[in-house]
């Protein structure tokens, strides 16, 4: 199977199973034969594909003559993955893109439509990429490959220009950044082990104790990763988890922890004391496990918890971190699939989130500070949840900071923190 036949399956079956995208690839290219050059090339696709369907899918309708919904799903997909090919990837052939579709239909029982296909391509080719008139309702929505109800979301929350700079930076390719084990090293020493090992890095303007990867291979293999001197995450994650200001000897609850990354930062940050990671799946407490023994951290507990559900048994706490499920609208760079869900999708999580954040609260010691934090851009699961949050506690809670992180401000993932003191009634 080549990088094309590869990534035609890996849609295919997001479609069906509208999987996470980057667990899905994860997990398949570790099963897969492809050598690394094809591997390379089915991520580019994979994600492509996905990020740009809004754009692919106008494109194909201005060449064909009956409504994509008609076509069949694998023929929809070989001419999204050759219209990709045409549009964006400067480096194949356009002979290369538009046969190897061709052939694709062959492969996978749509012989009938390889004229179809190679004709529709053809049309791409010569025509180049095309957009609406700016002044037409759906430019942003086809420039920028985002749903027009999650445009006026954003642009309702946060105003037009802000929301053209967000979707600007939907298009750029997100950092992989690593914050470094100060409980075994530090940023210069762990910074100059990876460039003996070929792993060109930078120091993280935006965050102390951190480096962006600028040239790596796979991560996980580095002898720096498994020796536990550093674990990955964004800037605005280990900044929400700094916010926390938790120190040595305090007792510190992580109530949604899973897979671990902020309580890491937040036990290095420590350097000692007692943290309890909790989590509401047996497996994901598993990753908390598994990545604090790699870290060499030995005061993190990782627990089965359900975090809407208060349990008196695990006593009071000086800090509280409470990173609640979210809609992820901060993070579409990484997972683009998420900016297609409905917003009745997303409709419920505040209530979710507001329940986690009043039961995390009970946890909290009068005098203690708590974290409330998300991935998203949306008012209602960030501002408006710690609004409605303080209206029921008035007497005894003070928001201190509330703070958005927006990519082309702050060179992080979307991202939003609100720091909480708790008072005595």
């Amino acid at each position: 199977m080549n990088a094309r036949d590869f990534t035609f399956h890996l849609l295919l079956r997001s479609d069906k199973t509208q999987a996470y995208s980057n667990i899905l690839l994860e997990n398949e290219l570790k099963k897969s034969d492809l050598n690394p050059q094809d591997k390379a090339l089915a991520t580019t696709l994979f994600y492509g594909v996905i990020e740009k369907r809004i754009c692919l899918d106008y494109q194909l309708s201005t060449v064909l003559s009956k409504p994509l919904k008609k076509l069949k799903p694998e023929v929809l997909i070989i001419l999204r993955l050759g219209a990709y090919q045409l549009l964006f990837m400067d480096k194949i052939p356009v002979s290369a893109a538009i046969n190897e579709s061709v052939k694709m239909t062959k492969k996978h029982k749509c012989a009938y439509a390889s004229g179809l296909v190679n004709a529709c391509l053809h049309r791409i080719h010569k025509q180049g990429l095309c957009l609406p008139d700016e002044n037409d309702e759906s430019f942003l929505s086809v420039k920028y490959s985002v749903p027009e109800p999650l445009i006026d979301l954003w642009q309702k929350d946060y105003g037009k220009e802000t929301t053209r700079e967000v979707l600007k930076s939907l298009s750029c390719k997100p950092q992989t950044v690593i914050r470094v084990n100060t409980l075994l090293t530090d940023v210069d020493a762990l910074q100059a082990s990876l460039c003996e090992s070929g792993v060109v890095t930078h120091k993280n303007a935006w965050c102390e104790h951190s480096l962006v990867i600028e040239k790596s291979g796979d991560i996980t293999a580095l002898k720096q990763f498994q020796a536990g001197l550093f674990h990955v995450e964004d800037t605005a994650a280990q900044k929400a988890a700094l916010l926390l200001n938790a120190k040595a000897g305090e007792r510190v609850l992580d109530t949604c922890a899973a897979p671990g990354g902020k309580s890491f930062t937040v036990a290095e940050q420590m350097g000692s004391g007692s943290l309890s990671a909790c989590d509401l799946y047996e497996n994901r407490v598993a990753l908390i496990k598994s990545g604090a023994e790699r870290l060499h951290i030995d005061f993190i507990e990782a627990l089965v918890m359900d975090a809407t559900q208060y349990e008196p048994a695990l006593g009071l706490f000086d800090r509280v971190l409470c990173d609640v499920p979210c809609s992820g609208l901060g993070i579409i760079r990484r997972k683009p699939e998420i900016r297609y869900k409905s917003l009745e999708e997303l409709s419920a999580f505040p209530a979710i989130q507001l329940k986690i954040l009043k039961t995390s609260f009970r946890y909290l010691k009068p005098g203690g500070t708590l974290v409330y934090s998300t991935c998203t851009l949306n008012r209602a699961e960030n501002e408006e949840v710690i609004a409605a949050f303080t209206a029921e506690h008035a007497q005894n809670a003070k928001v201190i900071l509330q703070k958005t992180f927006l990519p082309h401000i702050d060179h992080t993932d979307g991202f939003f923190a609100a720091v909480i003191e708790k008072h005595e009634s």
